[in-house]
């Protein structure tokens, strides 16, 4: 069982439940003792009232049974009312026959009991005597019993209003318990809310002086943990960033290399492995490039480092013109549709060139020879919102997410990219806290990508 509130209750509850058996056992026989002890004093005042109207007649014992007896048992539960009176030698005096049988023998005083009499199961009060006359001693024996059903109804008037409280004072405390563990349980699930809406990246240490003391050490070993899961990540991206930087000087020296051999004279076929592996020292420049920004908009701690006021159209221009080469090769329209003025927005400067600048080159990249890139800044209020578009194969709505995992180029087949570009404008949207959406190019044609930035406060000139 997973449920922490469950097993408490449980370890409440079956302790209370035995208390509450427990506890109507006692009051059971409590009741039983009760009503027995009243019963029994009704049979032995009706018994003792009966061995008063015993008398000498013409030297004869006589009994006469007084209402007075009898009335003692009028209820509503119309139990039947036995008795018999007689005498040592066995004579019936008065009442039914058989109830002290042949067998007993009553000794002095009052003996109480249980029996079976008439068919039924009756409770029986025996009170024995001597009656003396001029030497004369003689033993009688009153007894009288009572039907089980007023016995029974007595009990459980006496019993079950207790019964009936104690659950109910068991339901009341289990109804304060569970609201006790709601009430007292909020904390862990509050400390859960709060690690659940962090951001992926964030692992900056929870502050335990704020839990309840059974909180904290839980909390100071997840900070201990994300202390060694950081410094883990932080290695790895050093060693990857430096191997990046690594890589930079040999590429560099085969591309110096390859410039050299562009002003040799080479025969056709030395001209076309030339041209190849010219290509993949590009590829391989843009890799190097493009891990090497990966890593440098993970590794930002933008929660460490505040936004500061940066001016949007700068990186949309600068991005452009890196890009312009690239644009007349394949005899592209790239357009920015932007205020003459500023607009500036709440970021970090070396997330947006990262974010624009990949924005721009994969709609470069991917779209056709003789196409357009477009890239519109619109200030919206507190809002800001970048679009570039372009006319190129798009993405189709079902693979839009998965897009953005790193070297995942969606539909795409040929050599343009590696699936880096998007893996890095997220990562750099994250940083500055914007929003990222995917949707259709013009006339449902292509690939548009909306950023949504905070705008910097205008502060009004004193």
């Amino acid at each position: 069982m997973k449920s922490l509130r469950v097993r408490l209750l449980i370890w409440v509850l079956v302790p209370m439940l035995g208390a509450l058996a427990l506890s109507a056992w006692l009051s059971w026989r409590s009741a039983r003792d009760m009503a027995a002890l009243r019963q029994d004093r009704t049979l032995l005042a009706s018994a003792e009232v009966m061995a008063e109207r015993i008398q000498w007649a013409n030297g004869e014992l006589a009994a006469r049974t007084p209402l007075a007896a009898l009335a003692m048992f009028a209820s509503t539960a119309h139990d039947r009312v036995y008795f018999e009176v007689r005498d040592a030698s066995g004579n019936l005096l008065a009442g039914w026959p058989g109830l002290i049988s042949d067998k007993e023998h009553p000794a002095i005083g009052v003996e109480y009991g249980t029996l079976d009499f008439n068919g039924e199961r009756v409770r029986a009060v025996t009170l024995t005597r001597e009656l003396r006359r001029r030497g004369q001693v003689l033993r009688v024996s009153v007894r009288v019993a009572e039907g089980r059903i007023g016995f029974n109804r007595l009990l459980h008037a006496l019993w079950w209003p207790t019964l009936q409280r104690e659950s109910a004072l068991l339901a009341f405390a289990l109804l304060l318990m569970l609201l006790g563990l709601t009430l007292e349980l909020r904390p862990v699930l509050d400390l859960r809310r709060r690690i659940e809406q962090r951001a992926p990246d964030d692992l900056t240490p929870i502050d335990p002086t704020e839990l309840d003391l059974e909180l904290r050490p839980v909390v100071e070993t997840l900070n201990q943990y994300a202390v060694r899961l950081t410094q883990q990540v932080e290695a790895q991206k050093r060693f990857v960033m430096d191997a990046a930087h690594q890589l930079r000087t040999p590429v560099a020296l085969l591309n110096a290399q390859l410039d050299v051999l562009d002003h040799a004279k080479v025969s056709p076929d030395v001209s076309e492995t030339h041209e190849a592996m010219r290509a993949c020292a590009r590829r391989q420049r843009l890799l190097i490039n493009q891990l090497l920004a990966l890593f440098r908009v993970e590794a930002h701690d933008a929660q460490r480092t505040p936004a500061v006021a940066v001016d949007l159209l700068v990186h949309v221009r600068r991005s452009c013109v890196e890009l312009a080469l690239f644009a007349d090769a394949k005899r592209l329209e790239l357009e920015v549709d932007a205020p003459n003025d500023a607009v500036m927005v709440l970021g970090h400067a070396a997330l947006l060139q990262s974010m624009v600048f990949n924005l721009l080159d994969n709609a470069v990249r991917y779209a056709p020879e003789g196409g357009f890139v477009r890239a519109c800044v619109r200030p919206l209020g507190e809002m800001v919102e970048l679009c570039v578009e372009d006319n190129g194969p798009g993405i189709a709505p079902s693979r839009r997410e998965a897009v953005f995992e790193r070297f995942n180029r969606g539909d795409n087949s040929d050599d343009n990219g590696f699936g880096l570009g998007l893996a890095i404008v997220r990562e750099a949207v994250r940083g500055c806290g914007a929003q990222l959406t995917l949707g259709d190019g013009p006339n449902g044609q292509g690939l548009r990508v909306t950023v949504r930035l905070r705008a910097a406060p205008t502060h009004p000139a004193a």
